[in-house]
């Protein structure tokens, strides 16, 4: 967060506090000791040292959620930049032929945030709106959910949610198949790839990764004090922002036009506190896969890095699962929705669905256009002039150096690196020997940055938080590159990669 950070209009009121869009950054450093140069006098008499620290990754939590939440417990998967140079993962043991040559899962840091003082809690919101739905199905899910309640009071079931009119509407009717968005991209070799090629979990990865690169702006944030709004797609769409529960629903509906077996989870999440996400499980898979709506990733629930600490509620376009299990912890959960001791049904023989026939709230058809290449650009210049201009007045009073052959090389590599990771092909080590010529001579550091286009001052401040000003201020040059790859709809992917170069010492 921005040092002496203040909520909007300096009130420090629950409506107030509840806009606050500041990030908490919490940044990984290499503390190292290097030696400096000495004198042919000095050398076997004088030591000199400075202390370096590079970068390694970070972990981000918007504080608008730790103060809805009042505390967030978990660990948390950290962001490492793929390639880090200078750095090299461990392999995981060569001793056994199945993991040889694999790389070690991700990073992890094991944290317990809260805030000292507490402030004031925001006001809870009681839904007591109009519906379009009948009688018969909002007195049934009102039963249903106290019903669930009186076993389970920690667990926030609901089977209606609020539409941006303010109506209670039946969370089934937000799930219907959509049509794909056209995200073909151009390799070097010249092929074209799309939603459409026939490796399926590429097609799941760069759907999630497409949604992923809509803003989120909270609904605490939009309509502080008011409860959860969902938004339809195309509405969606168009505000280009939107909470967990529109992603999620988005993804879902391009899963299901995919005929891929997915639900709309409901449960905790160590980053958010209550939050949506997709749930998928092939009938090949042992364990289901969560999908994380705010980076693209997916997760067994089996993994420790999975940000999702309970599930508790399970959507698809035909019905609503609550869970009735002692267990909320995804890893130790059952997921067979068939089994009416483990999850109960919000349509059973008792409410059948034939007494609530009903249409999705859903568009047949999404709009689609194409971002404007010169808008693109221009973009993509005004955020390097920006960055370079508050890189060197990060490091006044001293000088700043540039190693513009560095920096072209930079922007050839990293003009690639979306299209190489939605196609699953990154490969770190591939990208670094494109730095040979310059890691003769030059000891280099540096990192990609990737994240979503929302305000030019994220970028900026997600720059700032890395440091990499901070470095000794005679013979070092800096490289900068910065790329923004365009999606439908205005959507866009932004690029960042910092490095400095130190010229090696010859003994």
């Amino acid at each position: 967060m921005k040092e002496n950070a203040l909520p909007p209009d300096n009130d420090f009121d629950a409506t107030s506090l509840q806009r606050c869009r500041d990030i908490l950054y919490i940044n990984i450093f290499d503390q190292l000791d290097v030696d400096l140069p000495t004198t042919d006098r000095e050398r076997d008499q004088v030591i000199k040292k400075r202390i370096a620290r590079n970068w390694l990754g970070s972990v981000k939590i918007p504080f608008s959620n730790i103060y809805v939440n009042g505390r967030l417990e978990g660990s948390y998967r950290i962001s490492v930049p793929n390639p880090l140079l200078g750095y090299v993962r461990e392999k995981l043991n060569q001793a056994r032929p199945e993991t040889s040559g694999m790389q070690l899962p991700a990073s992890v840091l094991r944290m317990f945030v809260t805030m000292e003082p507490v402030l004031a809690p925001p006001e809870t919101f009681q839904q007591s709106f109009d519906s379009t739905e009948s009688l018969a199905l909002l007195n049934h899910a009102r039963s249903w959910v106290e019903e669930l309640n009186k076993k389970f009071p920690n667990r926030d079931y609901k089977a209606t949610v609020s539409d941006i009119n303010g109506r209670a509407v039946f969370i089934p009717r937000f799930l219907h198949p959509l049509p794909l968005p056209p995200l073909n991209a151009t390799t070097d070799e010249g092929t074209t790839t799309g939603v459409g090629g026939t490796d399926n979990q590429i097609q799941y990865q760069r759907l999630a990764r497409f949604v992923s690169l809509i803003p989120f702006l909270s609904d605490t944030v939009t309509f502080p004090g008011i409860c959860d709004i969902w938004e339809t797609s195309d509405q969606f769409l168009r505000t280009m922002a939107g909470d967990d529960e529109e992603h999620a629903v988005l993804l879902n509906n391009y899963f299901l036009k995919l005929n891929k077996k997915s639900w709309v989870a409901m449960g905790v999440s160590i980053y958010s506190g209550p939050c949506c996400f997709v749930l998928t499980k092939d009938d090949t898979q042992r364990f289901p896969t969560c999908w994380s709506i705010s980076d693209g990733q997916d997760a067994s629930t089996l993994d420790t890095w999975n940000p999702i600490q309970s599930i508790y509620l399970l959507a698809n376009q035909e019905n609503v699962w609550a869970n009735i299990q002692d267990q909320d912890l995804p890893s130790r959960m059952s997921f067979d929705v068939s089994n009416t001791k483990q999850w109960r049904p919000f349509f059973d023989r008792s409410f059948p669905r034939e007494n609530a026939l009903w249409t999705s709230v859903q568009p047949d058809d999404l709009h689609y256009e194409a971002t404007r290449g010169d808008d693109v650009i221009l973009l993509e210049k005004s955020i390097y002039e920006i960055l370079r201009d508050k890189f060197i007045e990060w490091r006044e009073p001293h000088v700043t150096h540039w190693h513009w052959a560095c920096q072209k090389r930079l922007q050839q590599i990293i003009k690639r690196k979306e299209i190489l990771l939605t196609m699953g092909q990154a490969n770190a080590n591939e990208i670094e020997q494109e730095l040979t010529e310059f890691q003769a001579t030059n000891e280099i550091t540096g990192f990609p940055l990737q994240m979503p286009y929302s305000n030019i001052q994220t970028i900026v401040d997600a720059v700032y938080s890395t440091k990499m000003f901070e470095h000794p201020t005679s013979g070092i040059e800096f490289a900068l590159a910065v790329h923004v790859h365009p999606y439908p709809n205005n959507i866009l992917a932004v690029w960042i990669y910092l490095a400095h170069l130190i010229k090696k010492t010859i003994v």
